[in-house]
């Protein structure tokens, strides 16, 4: 009686332990997965051998108004390695134009007429204080990272900011959200984004 017992025990055992370890596995796999897209992207933006501001000058070439967003893309299908978006705006006509990020080459160049929304924020960003590519070296300044997204926002999300910057930031293996006021060139809301 007792090895039949023993024999039910051991074979109990083991199916709970392979129950555990697969649920363990299961587990690491679903976080991993989870945050898979943010180590994607820090690894290549690591990689990329252009940065913002070089993609930036690059895209200006192309394009005439003023820079509202620019922003690094890891995984675009057109490019391996990543590439930058930036956008320019007028009172009339916004450029959209996109950068690969290991080669500096100019892949893309789209224009479009603004809508009102659009006025309005170039209308804002005509006013601002502090442009882009400065939002960029105040960002990079404070944290001591490099800035692979900069964007433009008019949404008075914050009472004391009612235009700013918001900008993305590598930082070791991290990426930092940190906010530039685009008249004062204060730093505010300082955090990490994922």
């Amino acid at each position: 009686m007792s090895k039949i017992f023993k024999s039910f025990s051991l074979k109990t055992l083991g199916t709970r332990a392979a129950v555990v370890m697969g649920t363990a596995i299961l587990s690491t796999t679903i976080y991993a997965s989870a945050h898979q897209p943010l180590a994607s992207e820090v690894q290549a933006a690591k990689a990329s051998k252009i940065s913002l501001q070089q993609a930036i000058a690059i895209a200006a070439k192309k394009s005439s108004g003023l820079l509202m967003s620019a922003s690094f893309d890891h995984d675009d299908d057109k490019v391996q390695g990543g590439l930058y978006e930036m956008e320019f705006i007028t009172s009339s006509r916004s450029y959209e134009i996109k950068v690969d990020a290991m080669t500096g080459k100019v892949i893309s160049t789209d224009v479009d007429r603004l809508d009102n929304d659009d006025m309005a924020d170039y209308k804002a960003l005509k006013q601002a204080k502090i442009d882009a590519k400065q939002a960029i070296k105040i960002a990079e300044k404070q944290s001591g990272g490099r800035v692979i997204e900069v964007e433009f926002k008019n949404d008075r999300d914050y009472s004391d900011h009612a235009t700013y910057y918001e900008t993305d930031i590598l930082k070791g293996n991290s990426i930092v959200w940190l906010n530039v006021d685009a008249n004062t060139g204060s730093v505010f809301k300082n955090k990490f984004k994922k």
